[in-house]
Protein backbone atom coordinates (compact mmCIF):
# COMPACT_ATOMS: atom_id res chain seq x y z
CA UNK A 1 0.00 0.00 0.00
CA UNK A 2 1.60 3.48 -0.82
CA UNK A 3 2.59 5.80 2.37
CA UNK A 4 3.19 9.73 1.57
CA UNK A 5 6.47 9.11 0.43
CA UNK A 6 5.47 6.95 -2.14
CA UNK A 7 2.92 9.69 -3.53
CA UNK A 8 5.04 12.25 -3.46
CA UNK A 9 7.41 10.63 -5.54
CA UNK A 10 4.48 9.73 -8.12
CA UNK A 11 3.70 13.08 -7.88
CA UNK A 12 7.33 14.05 -9.03
CA UNK A 13 6.52 12.56 -12.21
CA UNK A 14 3.73 14.92 -13.57
CA UNK A 15 5.35 18.74 -14.44
CA UNK A 16 1.92 20.45 -14.24
CA UNK A 17 1.38 19.67 -10.81
CA UNK A 18 3.65 22.09 -9.81
CA UNK A 19 2.37 25.65 -12.04
CA UNK A 20 0.14 28.18 -9.85
CA UNK A 21 -2.52 30.46 -10.76
CA UNK A 22 -3.02 33.33 -8.07
CA UNK A 23 -0.08 32.24 -6.39
CA UNK A 24 -2.15 28.65 -5.51
CA UNK A 25 -0.76 25.47 -6.33
CA UNK A 26 -2.91 23.14 -8.87
CA UNK A 27 -4.69 20.80 -6.95
CA UNK A 28 -6.75 19.03 -10.22
CA UNK A 29 -9.45 16.63 -9.25
CA UNK A 30 -11.11 16.47 -13.02
CA UNK A 31 -9.29 12.68 -13.74
CA UNK A 32 -12.41 11.51 -14.71
CA UNK A 33 -12.18 14.12 -17.64
CA UNK A 34 -9.11 14.00 -18.39
CA UNK A 35 -5.52 12.62 -16.63
CA UNK A 36 -2.62 15.06 -16.47
CA UNK A 37 0.81 13.46 -18.37
CA UNK A 38 3.47 11.98 -16.70
CA UNK A 39 7.27 13.05 -17.91
CA UNK A 40 8.01 9.42 -19.69
CA UNK A 41 5.23 9.83 -21.85
CA UNK A 42 6.26 13.93 -22.95
CA UNK A 43 9.75 12.71 -23.22
CA UNK A 44 8.54 9.83 -25.64
CA UNK A 45 6.55 11.61 -27.94
CA UNK A 46 9.07 14.39 -28.44
CA UNK A 47 11.75 11.22 -29.03
CA UNK A 48 9.73 9.68 -31.30
CA UNK A 49 9.28 12.65 -33.42
CA UNK A 50 13.12 13.09 -33.09
CA UNK A 51 13.71 9.19 -34.17
CA UNK A 52 10.95 7.29 -35.55
CA UNK A 53 8.75 9.69 -37.41
CA UNK A 54 7.40 7.69 -39.98
CA UNK A 55 4.24 6.10 -41.73
CA UNK A 56 3.34 2.52 -40.81
CA UNK A 57 2.88 -0.75 -43.33
CA UNK A 58 3.61 1.11 -46.33
CA UNK A 59 6.91 1.75 -46.48
CA UNK A 60 10.61 -0.95 -46.41
CA UNK A 61 12.90 1.87 -44.92
CA UNK A 62 14.48 1.89 -41.74
CA UNK A 63 11.87 4.38 -39.64
CA UNK A 64 8.77 3.07 -40.88
CA UNK A 65 10.43 -0.49 -39.80
CA UNK A 66 10.48 0.98 -36.71
CA UNK A 67 7.16 2.90 -36.45
CA UNK A 68 5.00 -0.46 -37.51
CA UNK A 69 6.97 -2.60 -35.02
CA UNK A 70 6.58 -0.49 -32.21
CA UNK A 71 2.66 -0.03 -33.35
CA UNK A 72 2.48 -4.21 -33.34
CA UNK A 73 4.54 -3.91 -29.81
CA UNK A 74 1.76 -2.10 -28.52
CA UNK A 75 -0.82 -4.02 -29.42
CA UNK A 76 0.45 -6.75 -27.58
CA UNK A 77 1.44 -4.54 -24.62
CA UNK A 78 -2.14 -3.23 -24.82
CA UNK A 79 -3.24 -7.52 -25.00
CA UNK A 80 -1.44 -8.32 -22.28
CA UNK A 81 -2.65 -5.34 -19.92
CA UNK A 82 -6.93 -6.45 -20.64
CA UNK A 83 -5.79 -9.89 -21.01
CA UNK A 84 -6.93 -10.54 -24.50
CA UNK A 85 -6.56 -13.93 -26.57
CA UNK A 86 -4.87 -12.09 -29.35
CA UNK A 87 -3.11 -8.61 -30.52
CA UNK A 88 -5.38 -8.59 -33.46
CA UNK A 89 -8.27 -8.22 -30.99
CA UNK A 90 -6.72 -4.40 -30.20
CA UNK A 91 -8.18 -1.89 -32.85
CA UNK A 92 -6.77 1.98 -32.68
CA UNK A 93 -9.25 4.70 -32.95
CA UNK A 94 -9.65 8.35 -31.20
CA UNK A 95 -11.32 7.28 -28.70
CA UNK A 96 -14.26 5.96 -26.19
CA UNK A 97 -16.47 8.00 -28.82
CA UNK A 98 -15.32 6.68 -32.11
CA UNK A 99 -15.21 2.94 -30.99
CA UNK A 100 -18.93 3.36 -29.74
CA UNK A 101 -19.90 4.99 -33.36
CA UNK A 102 -17.74 2.64 -35.03
CA UNK A 103 -19.67 -0.53 -33.38
CA UNK A 104 -22.86 1.05 -33.53
CA UNK A 105 -21.91 1.27 -37.12
CA UNK A 106 -20.21 -2.14 -38.40
CA UNK A 107 -23.04 -4.44 -36.06
CA UNK A 108 -25.87 -3.02 -37.68
CA UNK A 109 -26.68 -5.36 -40.07
CA UNK A 110 -26.91 -7.64 -37.24
CA UNK A 111 -30.22 -6.23 -36.78
CA UNK A 112 -33.67 -6.52 -38.15
CA UNK A 113 -36.69 -4.38 -37.64
CA UNK A 114 -38.51 -4.03 -34.20
CA UNK A 115 -35.01 -5.53 -32.83
CA UNK A 116 -34.67 -4.40 -29.45
CA UNK A 117 -30.74 -2.53 -27.51
CA UNK A 118 -30.96 -1.97 -23.87
CA UNK A 119 -28.40 0.79 -21.92
CA UNK A 120 -28.89 2.61 -18.60
CA UNK A 121 -29.68 6.03 -17.62
CA UNK A 122 -26.49 5.87 -16.14
CA UNK A 123 -24.61 6.11 -19.46
CA UNK A 124 -22.29 8.85 -21.00
CA UNK A 125 -24.23 10.08 -23.97
CA UNK A 126 -21.35 8.66 -25.71
CA UNK A 127 -23.50 5.39 -24.83
CA UNK A 128 -26.72 6.47 -25.77
CA UNK A 129 -26.46 8.92 -29.13
CA UNK A 130 -24.92 6.41 -31.17
CA UNK A 131 -27.71 3.94 -30.70
CA UNK A 132 -30.41 6.47 -30.75
CA UNK A 133 -29.27 7.03 -34.42
CA UNK A 134 -28.98 3.17 -35.40
CA UNK A 135 -32.73 2.72 -33.81
CA UNK A 136 -34.07 5.50 -36.03
CA UNK A 137 -32.52 4.46 -39.44
CA UNK A 138 -33.09 0.58 -38.68
CA UNK A 139 -36.56 1.08 -36.46
CA UNK A 140 -35.36 -0.95 -33.46
CA UNK A 141 -36.70 -0.21 -30.01
CA UNK A 142 -34.06 1.40 -27.45
CA UNK A 143 -34.65 0.16 -23.58
CA UNK A 144 -33.16 2.44 -21.02
CA UNK A 145 -32.35 0.44 -17.55
CA UNK A 146 -33.33 2.41 -14.59
CA UNK A 147 -31.39 2.86 -11.18
CA UNK A 148 -31.74 1.69 -7.79
CA UNK A 149 -31.35 3.60 -3.97
CA UNK A 150 -27.53 2.92 -4.59
CA UNK A 151 -27.17 4.21 -7.93
CA UNK A 152 -26.83 1.00 -9.86
CA UNK A 153 -28.49 -0.11 -12.57
CA UNK A 154 -32.16 -3.00 -11.69
CA UNK A 155 -30.99 -6.58 -12.32
CA UNK A 156 -34.85 -6.98 -11.74
CA UNK A 157 -35.48 -4.75 -15.09
CA UNK A 158 -32.34 -6.47 -16.74
CA UNK A 159 -33.74 -9.73 -16.24
CA UNK A 160 -37.63 -8.92 -17.52
CA UNK A 161 -36.21 -6.80 -20.66
CA UNK A 162 -33.99 -9.11 -22.08
CA UNK A 163 -36.12 -11.28 -24.79
CA UNK A 164 -35.63 -12.79 -28.06
CA UNK A 165 -35.87 -9.36 -30.09
CA UNK A 166 -32.68 -8.52 -27.19
CA UNK A 167 -29.40 -7.94 -30.07
CA UNK A 168 -27.42 -5.85 -28.03
CA UNK A 169 -26.18 -4.43 -24.56
CA UNK A 170 -23.97 -1.49 -23.90
CA UNK A 171 -23.32 -0.99 -20.14
CA UNK A 172 -20.92 1.45 -18.52
CA UNK A 173 -18.42 -0.15 -16.44
CA UNK A 174 -18.08 2.42 -14.09
CA UNK A 175 -20.84 5.69 -13.86
CA UNK A 176 -18.66 8.54 -14.92
CA UNK A 177 -21.55 10.42 -12.44
CA UNK A 178 -21.35 8.71 -9.51
CA UNK A 179 -18.36 6.33 -9.84
CA UNK A 180 -20.88 3.35 -9.59
CA UNK A 181 -19.08 0.06 -10.36
CA UNK A 182 -21.38 -1.93 -12.27
CA UNK A 183 -21.35 -5.99 -10.98
CA UNK A 184 -20.42 -7.07 -14.89
CA UNK A 185 -19.57 -10.68 -14.53
CA UNK A 186 -23.13 -10.90 -12.66
CA UNK A 187 -24.95 -8.90 -15.31
CA UNK A 188 -22.71 -10.82 -17.92
CA UNK A 189 -23.96 -14.05 -16.47
CA UNK A 190 -27.92 -13.32 -16.65
CA UNK A 191 -27.78 -12.29 -20.35
CA UNK A 192 -25.67 -15.67 -21.70
CA UNK A 193 -28.21 -17.12 -19.54
CA UNK A 194 -31.01 -15.97 -21.36
CA UNK A 195 -29.70 -15.51 -24.86
CA UNK A 196 -26.27 -16.41 -25.34
CA UNK A 197 -26.02 -14.98 -28.88
CA UNK A 198 -26.47 -11.34 -27.25
CA UNK A 199 -23.81 -8.91 -28.16
CA UNK A 200 -22.43 -7.40 -25.06
CA UNK A 201 -20.11 -3.98 -25.37
CA UNK A 202 -18.63 -2.70 -22.11
CA UNK A 203 -17.51 1.37 -21.67
CA UNK A 204 -14.39 1.24 -19.88
CA UNK A 205 -13.99 4.61 -20.30
CA UNK A 206 -13.67 5.29 -16.44
CA UNK A 207 -12.76 1.95 -15.50
CA UNK A 208 -9.17 1.72 -17.38
CA UNK A 209 -7.24 3.30 -14.86
CA UNK A 210 -8.89 2.30 -11.53
CA UNK A 211 -9.45 -1.36 -11.28
CA UNK A 212 -8.02 -4.90 -12.79
CA UNK A 213 -9.08 -5.48 -16.42
CA UNK A 214 -9.42 -9.11 -17.82
CA UNK A 215 -11.97 -9.29 -20.49
CA UNK A 216 -11.76 -13.13 -21.02
CA UNK A 217 -13.11 -13.37 -17.09
CA UNK A 218 -15.74 -10.53 -17.76
CA UNK A 219 -17.09 -12.64 -20.62
CA UNK A 220 -17.93 -9.72 -23.00
CA UNK A 221 -17.52 -9.47 -26.83
CA UNK A 222 -16.22 -5.67 -27.11
CA UNK A 223 -14.45 -3.36 -24.15
CA UNK A 224 -13.88 0.81 -25.30
CA UNK A 225 -11.40 3.06 -23.25
CA UNK A 226 -9.88 5.93 -24.05
CA UNK A 227 -5.64 6.67 -23.72
CA UNK A 228 -6.49 9.94 -22.05
CA UNK A 229 -8.03 8.40 -19.34
CA UNK A 230 -4.76 6.31 -18.24
CA UNK A 231 -2.14 8.99 -18.07
CA UNK A 232 -1.79 8.62 -21.72
CA UNK A 233 -2.10 11.12 -24.98
CA UNK A 234 -5.18 12.50 -26.29
CA UNK A 235 -6.23 11.44 -29.50
CA UNK A 236 -5.85 7.52 -29.02
CA UNK A 237 -8.85 4.94 -28.21
CA UNK A 238 -8.55 0.98 -28.05
CA UNK A 239 -11.01 -0.99 -28.87
CA UNK A 240 -10.87 -4.60 -27.43
CA UNK A 241 -13.79 -7.52 -29.57
CA UNK A 242 -13.16 -11.36 -29.84
CA UNK A 243 -11.72 -11.93 -33.33
CA UNK A 244 -14.31 -14.42 -34.70
CA UNK A 245 -16.71 -11.74 -34.46
CA UNK A 246 -14.62 -9.26 -35.93
CA UNK A 247 -13.24 -10.67 -39.03
CA UNK A 248 -16.84 -11.22 -40.05
CA UNK A 249 -17.97 -7.63 -39.51
CA UNK A 250 -17.73 -4.82 -42.13
CA UNK A 251 -14.70 -2.26 -42.54
CA UNK A 252 -16.01 1.36 -40.45
CA UNK A 253 -14.14 3.32 -43.23
CA UNK A 254 -12.25 3.19 -46.29
CA UNK A 255 -9.03 3.95 -47.72
CA UNK A 256 -5.16 3.34 -47.13
CA UNK A 257 -4.17 0.16 -44.79
CA UNK A 258 -7.12 -1.98 -44.88
CA UNK A 259 -7.32 -3.52 -48.28
CA UNK A 260 -5.59 -6.73 -49.30
CA UNK A 261 -6.52 -6.12 -52.96
CA UNK A 262 -8.43 -3.36 -55.36
CA UNK A 263 -10.31 -3.96 -58.53
CA UNK A 264 -12.15 -1.68 -61.04
CA UNK A 265 -15.44 -2.88 -59.43
CA UNK A 266 -14.27 -4.58 -55.94
CA UNK A 267 -12.10 -4.61 -53.24
CA UNK A 268 -10.98 -6.33 -50.81
CA UNK A 269 -10.51 -6.04 -47.14
CA UNK A 270 -7.93 -7.44 -44.81
CA UNK A 271 -9.21 -8.45 -41.35
CA UNK A 272 -9.02 -7.09 -38.00
CA UNK A 273 -7.63 -5.15 -36.80
CA UNK A 274 -6.28 -3.77 -39.58
CA UNK A 275 -9.76 -4.11 -42.11
CA UNK A 276 -10.71 -1.54 -39.11
CA UNK A 277 -7.37 0.82 -39.21
CA UNK A 278 -8.08 2.99 -42.36
CA UNK A 279 -5.65 5.88 -43.35
CA UNK A 280 -3.07 6.73 -40.96
CA UNK A 281 -3.26 6.16 -37.27
CA UNK A 282 -2.13 7.72 -34.37
CA UNK A 283 1.54 6.42 -34.65
CA UNK A 284 3.31 8.92 -31.74
CA UNK A 285 0.49 8.53 -29.45
CA UNK A 286 0.58 4.54 -29.93
CA UNK A 287 4.17 4.56 -29.15
CA UNK A 288 4.17 6.71 -26.06
CA UNK A 289 1.22 4.64 -25.25
CA UNK A 290 3.50 1.64 -24.56
CA UNK A 291 5.53 3.52 -21.84
CA UNK A 292 2.84 4.07 -19.84
CA UNK A 293 1.42 0.98 -19.33
CA UNK A 294 4.59 0.10 -17.95
CA UNK A 295 4.64 3.24 -15.89
CA UNK A 296 0.80 1.83 -14.39
CA UNK A 297 2.00 -1.66 -14.21
CA UNK A 298 5.23 -0.64 -12.09
CA UNK A 299 2.34 1.16 -9.76
CA UNK A 300 0.28 -1.76 -9.72
CA UNK A 301 -3.26 -1.02 -10.72
CA UNK A 302 -4.55 -3.07 -7.02
CA UNK A 303 -2.25 -0.36 -5.65
CA UNK A 304 -4.35 2.42 -7.28
CA UNK A 305 -7.75 0.84 -7.00
CA UNK A 306 -7.18 0.61 -3.05
CA UNK A 307 -5.47 4.30 -2.49
CA UNK A 308 -8.27 5.43 -4.36
CA UNK A 309 -10.99 4.16 -2.61
CA UNK A 310 -9.71 5.81 0.57
CA UNK A 311 -9.00 9.00 -0.95
CA UNK A 312 -13.32 8.42 -1.77
CA UNK A 313 -13.71 7.10 2.07
CA UNK A 314 -11.94 10.29 3.67
CA UNK A 315 -13.71 12.87 1.00
CA UNK A 316 -17.09 11.05 1.92
CA UNK A 317 -16.49 11.30 5.80
CA UNK A 318 -15.64 15.31 5.48
CA UNK A 319 -18.67 15.39 3.53
CA UNK A 320 -21.21 14.23 5.57
CA UNK A 321 -20.29 15.99 8.63
CA UNK A 322 -21.76 19.01 6.70
CA UNK A 323 -25.67 19.29 6.20
CA UNK A 324 -24.80 21.49 3.46
CA UNK A 325 -23.49 18.78 1.31
CA UNK A 326 -26.05 16.78 -0.80
CA UNK A 327 -23.53 13.54 -1.14
CA UNK A 328 -25.29 11.32 -4.13
CA UNK A 329 -24.75 7.69 -3.77
CA UNK A 330 -23.60 8.30 0.53
CA UNK A 331 -24.41 4.74 0.86
CA UNK A 332 -22.56 2.71 -1.63
CA UNK A 333 -19.84 0.91 -1.26
CA UNK A 334 -19.25 0.06 -4.52
CA UNK A 335 -17.95 2.40 -5.58
CA UNK A 336 -14.70 4.11 -7.95
CA UNK A 337 -12.46 7.08 -7.84
CA UNK A 338 -15.41 9.76 -8.48
CA UNK A 339 -17.97 11.56 -5.93
CA UNK A 340 -20.93 14.06 -7.17
CA UNK A 341 -22.53 16.52 -4.85
CA UNK A 342 -24.27 19.21 -4.91
CA UNK A 343 -24.76 22.31 -1.85
CA UNK A 344 -27.96 23.31 -0.59
CA UNK A 345 -29.37 26.22 -2.53
CA UNK A 346 -26.34 27.66 -4.87
CA UNK A 347 -25.91 26.94 -8.03
CA UNK A 348 -22.89 24.45 -8.91
CA UNK A 349 -21.85 26.86 -11.38
CA UNK A 350 -21.43 29.51 -8.62
CA UNK A 351 -19.13 26.95 -6.71
CA UNK A 352 -16.86 25.75 -9.51
CA UNK A 353 -16.07 29.58 -10.43
CA UNK A 354 -14.86 30.25 -6.48
CA UNK A 355 -13.07 27.14 -6.83
CA UNK A 356 -10.86 27.96 -10.01
CA UNK A 357 -10.08 31.31 -8.09
CA UNK A 358 -8.09 28.65 -6.05
CA UNK A 359 -6.73 26.99 -8.80
CA UNK A 360 -8.76 23.74 -7.94
CA UNK A 361 -10.16 22.06 -10.43
CA UNK A 362 -13.31 20.00 -10.79
CA UNK A 363 -16.32 19.37 -12.94
CA UNK A 364 -19.57 20.84 -12.45
CA UNK A 365 -22.95 20.22 -14.53
CA UNK A 366 -24.32 17.67 -16.55
CA UNK A 367 -21.10 15.69 -17.01
CA UNK A 368 -22.60 13.87 -20.64
CA UNK A 369 -25.12 12.83 -18.99
CA UNK A 370 -28.04 14.75 -19.42
CA UNK A 371 -30.89 11.70 -19.39
CA UNK A 372 -29.41 10.89 -15.85
CA UNK A 373 -29.42 14.09 -14.57
CA UNK A 374 -33.16 14.34 -16.09
CA UNK A 375 -34.15 11.25 -14.74
CA UNK A 376 -32.84 12.38 -11.08
CA UNK A 377 -34.79 15.83 -11.43
CA UNK A 378 -31.37 17.71 -10.89
CA UNK A 379 -29.38 20.39 -13.27
CA UNK A 380 -26.35 18.75 -12.96
CA UNK A 381 -23.59 18.13 -9.72
CA UNK A 382 -20.46 18.92 -8.98
CA UNK A 383 -17.84 16.34 -9.59
CA UNK A 384 -14.31 15.66 -8.16
CA UNK A 385 -12.51 12.29 -9.19
CA UNK A 386 -9.06 11.23 -8.16
CA UNK A 387 -6.37 9.98 -9.69
CA UNK A 388 -2.75 8.58 -8.46
CA UNK A 389 -1.08 11.66 -8.05
CA UNK A 390 -4.01 12.51 -5.49
CA UNK A 391 -3.34 12.77 -1.75
CA UNK A 392 -4.98 13.78 1.12
CA UNK A 393 -3.27 17.23 1.73
CA UNK A 394 -4.80 17.71 -1.29
CA UNK A 395 -8.41 16.63 -0.13
CA UNK A 396 -8.27 19.04 3.14
CA UNK A 397 -7.74 22.35 1.29
CA UNK A 398 -10.14 21.73 -1.39
CA UNK A 399 -12.44 21.20 1.84
CA UNK A 400 -10.89 24.08 3.31
CA UNK A 401 -11.99 25.84 0.55
CA UNK A 402 -15.11 24.72 -0.18
CA UNK A 403 -16.66 25.66 3.49
CA UNK A 404 -15.29 29.21 2.91
CA UNK A 405 -17.24 29.72 -0.75
CA UNK A 406 -20.23 28.07 0.99
CA UNK A 407 -20.00 30.66 3.94
CA UNK A 408 -19.60 32.88 1.15
CA UNK A 409 -22.45 32.07 -0.96
CA UNK A 410 -25.11 31.42 1.79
Amino acid sequence: MFVNKEIKKIRDNFPILKTKYNNYPLIYFDNASTTQKPKILIKKLKYYYYNYNSNIYRSNNNISKKSTFFVEKCRKVIKNFINASSSKEIIFTKGTTESINLLSIILKNIFNKNDEIIISILEHNSNIIPWQILCKKKKLKLIFLKINNKYNISIKQLKKNINKKTKLISLTHISNVFGTVLPIKNIVKIIKNKNKKIIIILDGAQSIAHIPIDVKDLNIDFFVFSVHKIYGPTGLGILYGKKKILNNLPPYQYGGSMVNDVLYNKSFFLKTPNRFEAGTINISSIYSFIYIINFINKININNINIYEKKLVNYTKKLFLKNKNIILYGKNNINISSIISFNIKNINNIDINYFLNKYNISIRNGYNCSHLLMKYLKINGTLRISYGIYNNYEEIEKFYFFLLKIIKLLN
